[in-house]
C-alpha cells in the first residue's frame, strides 16, 4: 500500500500505535482530521512502521494521561500557529536570545510542562518531525560499526536514547544537556520506556565541550535552533567524532517556535552550518512539514526539517 490517497482508517488500521494515538486526538479535537490526513498520507508503509514504533513509544510516555497530553498537544498547535504568523510579518523568530526565550519558556514552568507534552505527540503525528525518526531509524542507526561509542545532546523524551540503548552495535550510551531538570526528566522518561541499560546522563554545556572523550556516533537533534550561535556547538562535537564516526544532525529553517532563536533560511544554509563545523555530509535530506512538497514549503517560508549525516571532513 502506498499512502498518497489512502484514507486516515486504511493508514490507522495498519498501524495499531499510531491508529491508537490518532483515535485519542481526534476524540478530543475532531478538527484535526484533514490536517492528519494530510500529514500520514505523505508517508509510505516504511515510514509509518517506523512512526508506529515511535507512536508505540509515545504512548508509553503518555500512560494514564491521555486527556491531559491530547489538550496539551492542541494547546501547543495553537502557540505554534501564534509564532507562525508572527515569523510571516516580520521574517523573524521572535527571540532572538537565550535570555529572552528563558524568560518567555524554560523558566515557566507551566508552559514548559505544557509545551512538551505536545512536543512528545508532535513526534508521530507532524510531517517532518516523523521523517526525523525515520531518518535517524532507517538511515543513520545502520551506519553505526559494531562497539560503538554514543552520544546524544539535548535528549529530550528520550526516544532516540531508547532506539540506541536497544541497538547491538552500540556498546556504551551518553547523553549530554546544559540542564539538571532536563536530564531528570529524561532518566524518568527512559525508566518509563523500559529501558534499564545503564546510561550516562551528564550535565554540560556543548557550546563549551572541552575534555578528551571520542564517540563513534554523535547525535544532535532539534538543539541548534535553540542557540545564540550555533556553530561552536557542532565545531566541539565534531573534535569528539573518531575517524570514521558519523553525526546526525536534525536542525529545522524557517521553523518559528517560542523558544527559537536561531534562523535558517535555506537547507543549504542549513548544509553550510554543518560543512562549516569540519563535518563532511554523505546524506542529506530536506523534510518539509505536514501537507507541502520542498517546493511548496520554500515558497511559503514553511518549516522544513533538514537531515544530515556528517563524518568528520579531515
Amino acid at each position: 500500500m502506498t499512502t498518497s490517497d489512502a484514507s486516515l482508517g486504511r493508514i490507522t488500521g495498519a498501524y495499531p500505535a499510531l491508529g491508537a494515538l490518532v483515535r485519542d486526538v481526534l476524540d478530543r479535537w475532531p478538527a484535526h482530521e484533514p490536517y492528519l490526513r494530510r500529514s500520514l498520507g505523505a508517508h509510505d508503509d516504511d515510514v509509518l512502521a517506523v512512526v508506529d514504533g515511535a507512536a508505540a513509544q509515545v504512548a508509553r510516555l503518555i500512560g494514564d494521561q491521555t486527556d491531559t497530553f491530547c489538550e496539551h498537544y492542541r494547546w501547543m498547535c495553537d502557540v505554534f500557529n501564534k509564532e507562525t504568523l508572527h515569523f510571516l510579518r516580520t521574517g523573524a523568530y521572535r527571540c532572538k536570545t537565550f535570555a529572552e526565550a528563558n524568560a518567555q519558556v524554560y523558566s515557566n514552568a507551566p508552559f514548559m510542562e505544557k509545551y512538551m507534552n505536545g512536543l512528545l505527540v508532535s513526534q508521530a503525528l507532524w510531517s517532518n518531525h516523523a521523517r526525523a525518526v525515520y531518518g535517524y531509524t532507517r538511515r543513520f542507526m545502520p551506519t553505526l560499526r559494531p562497539g560503538a561509542d554514543y552520544l546524544e545532546v539535548g535528549p529530550g523524551h528520550g526516544l532516540f536514547l531508547a532506539r540506541a540503548a536497544d541497538d547491538a552495535n552500540v556498546a556504551s550510551v551518553t547523553a549530554w544537556d546544559v540542564s539538571p531538570e532536563s536530564l531528570r526528566q529524561t532518566a524518568e522518561a527512559l525508566a518509563r520506556l523500559g529501558v534499564t541499560r545503564e546510561i550516562a546522563l551528564v550535565q554540560r554545556d556543548v557550546t563549551s565541550a572541552g575534555g578528551d572523550e571520542r564517540f563513534d556516533a554523535i547525535v544532535i537533534s532539534e538543539v541548534l535552533e535553540h542557540l545564540e550561535e550555533p556553530r561552536p556547538a557542532l565545531t566541539a562535537l565534531a573534535r569528539h567524532l573518531r575517524p570514521g564516526g558519523r553525526i546526525f544532525v536534525n536542525v529545522p529553517i524557517n521553523s518559528p517556535a517560542p523558544d527559537h532563536i536561531y534562523l535558517l533560511r535555506t537547507p543549504d544554509e542549513a548544509a553550510a552550518l554543518v560543512g562549516s563545523a569540519g563535518l563532511r555530509i554523505v546524506d542529506r535530506s530536506a523534510e518539509p512539514m505536514s501537507g507541502y512538497t520542498l517546493d511548496e514549503a520554500m515558497a511559503a517560508r514553511g518549516t522544513v526539517s533538514c537531515l544530515f549525516v556528517a563524518e568528520p571532513a579531515a
